[in-house]
């Protein structure tokens, strides 16, 4: 009995050390099997050719908007005091004539219910009778001059015409005297409210007539909206060094839809882009011109872009950032020293490889592999698969550079992805530069905001990293100001008494009849003259 149980003693201990023997060769020859396969792995090529870029389109929504407040300001700097004089006969046979003059001495106001601008216009008629059956002598001594207020009401739809212009149609809602206009005539009165309601309210030689003019001549969009039609066609510098690289959005259309809110008109411009990317911009074609105001249907107004653009990194500066960072720097793991003397990362068939050469305790040259991508949940930027194959050295050797393998892979990818994923962050200023370049200005104010990232395929090239993007933002133009320019001052003849009685009226104010109204020194203006 004694021997048999010495003898399964024995054979356990056998067991156990053969187990333990047999397992130290399973481990080993893992290793070596591991080691001999990255040492035959070879690393990937360089690619030979770039990529191949397409020209996606892009779509901003962009809404132009002038607040009332502004089109208020514009007016009462251009109809202010003494702006209208007219001569008029009181009766068919020309006996009496009275000279008037309406003046604006308080501030017009805009407003507006969603489908009509209201302009409500405050006036003061003066008035005094020049000529009388009883001879001028005597009617100065009798008649006493008239001094009345009004506060006229005003309507009109909006609208855009083919040159982007804004075009009314003003008619009376409302006169209401204060003070009304009577004429006295030694003991009798006369009333000269249906004469002067008559001048206010014609629709083709009364203040709704001047004001249809003064909008329709001034207040363009034409200027505005080309600016920033011509500067989304400008080249945007991605990079200067090692070459120059631009972005160039090419417009091919434009509708727009005017409507009105409670604070502003607004328009909302719908342009329809392509994007090409361009490494010399001396032989390009000139921006193309702005088209003529077509109609966008009701259906397909938005306020938010949808923007396709590519971004770059060149491998140039990538490898700067890199050497700067990881050259001469030492990594110590286990009792082994390396240290970094060269990283060069380039484009390969297996995405991103970066070469690194190693010294001191192990000399080696390591390449590292993966593939970038734009993580959209987290707005992060990853290797994925960021693996690596050893190409020169001996197997058993490897071992320490696995060990330091980690430590490398770990700080060369987080760098990457700083490097790559600064570029992301800076989408808002690219997209900011491309709507309209540098005009934040005096008379607009260009605000870009809710920015959305939606794709961001990236593409490794010979030369780059190409980050084509999509992304969505609200954008939005204000129209801060309209300049007014001169005042203007317009008189108005009354017929004369071997004319057509019934033509008594005041005619428009053009310059198409000199005789009848004095010249209107105010010039064009432009929204946009100064930014």
């Amino acid at each position: 009995m004694p021997t048999s149980i010495g003898q399964k003693g024995k054979m356990k201990k056998a067991l156990l050390i053969t187990g333990l023997v047999a397992s130290l060769l399973a481990v080993l020859g893992l290793w070596l099997h591991r080691s001999y396969t990255i040492l035959k792995t070879k690393p990937p090529a360089p690619l030979t050719t770039d990529v191949k870029l397409e020209q996606p389109s892009s779509l901003f929504n962009l809404p132009i908007s002038i607040e009332h407040t502004v089109l208020a300001d514009y007016l009462n700097g251009k109809i202010r005091g003494n702006f209208l004089n007219a001569d008029l006969w009181l009766q068919k046979k020309h006996k009496e004539r009275v000279s008037l003059a309406l003046t604006r001495e308080e501030n017009i106001t805009i407003s507006s219910n969603g489908h009509k601008l209201f302009c409500t216009f405050p006036v003061s008629a003066e008035a005094r009778l020049t000529d009388s059956r009883f001879g001028k002598f005597l009617a100065k001594l009798l008649v006493w001059p008239i001094h009345a207020k009004a506060v006229v009401t005003f309507s009109t739809p909006i609208a855009l015409d083919r040159n982007w212009h804004l075009k009314t149609r003003f008619k009376i809602e409302n006169i209401r005297w204060e003070e009304e206009p009577v004429l006295k005539i030694g003991p009798f009165r006369k009333h000269i409210r249906a004469d002067v309601d008559t001048l206010l309210s014609d629709n083709k030689r009364g203040l709704t007539a001047l004001l249809d003019a003064e909008i329709d001549k001034e207040a363009s969009l034409y200027p505005t909206v080309s600016d920033v039609w011509k500067d989304l066609q400008k080249p945007i510098v991605l990079t200067r060094k090692p070459v120059p690289v631009w972005l160039r959005f090419h417009c091919n259309d434009i509708t727009g839809h005017i409507s009105l809110n409670k604070r502003a008109i607004v328009c909302n411009a719908r342009i329809m882009t392509n994007m090409r990317m361009l490494t010399d911009t001396t032989a390009i074609s000139p921006p193309t011109p702005l088209p003529r105001f077509r109609q966008t249907p009701r259906d397909s107004i938005s306020t938010i872009s949808d923007v396709n653009f590519y971004a770059l990194v060149p491998f140039a500066s990538i490898n700067r950032n890199l050497n700067d960072v990881f050259m001469n720097r030492r990594f110590s793991r286990s009792g082994y020293d390396i240290v970094v003397r060269s990283v060069e990362a380039y484009g390969s068939s297996s995405g991103l490889s970066v070469a690194i050469m190693t010294d001191l305790d192990l000399k080696s040259h390591i390449v590292i592999s993966g593939r970038p991508r734009y993580d959209i949940p987290t707005h992060t930027l990853s290797i994925d698969h960021f693996d690596y194959s050893i190409d020169t050295g001996n197997p058993i050797i490897r071992t320490r550079e696995l060990i330091l393998h980690d430590a490398i892979r770990d700080s060369i990818s987080t760098r990457l992805d700083v490097q790559i994923g600064s570029l992301v962050d800076r989408l808002p200023t690219i997209i900011t530069r491309a709507v309209s370049k540098a005009k934040a200005g005096r008379t607009i104010d260009l605000t870009i905001d809710s920015l959305a990232i939606r794709k961001c395929d990236i593409r490794v090239g010979r030369n780059n990293i190409y980050l084509l993007v999509n992304a969505t933002a609200k954008n939005a133009l204000r129209i801060k100001r309209i300049k007014s320019g001169k005042v203007i001052r317009i008189r108005k003849q009354a017929e004369t008494k071997d004319q057509n009685p019934t033509s008594q009226l005041p005619r428009p104010p053009d310059t198409d009849n000199k005789s009848r109204l004095l010249p209107v020194t105010a010039r064009p203006l432009q929204l946009t003259n100064h930014f």
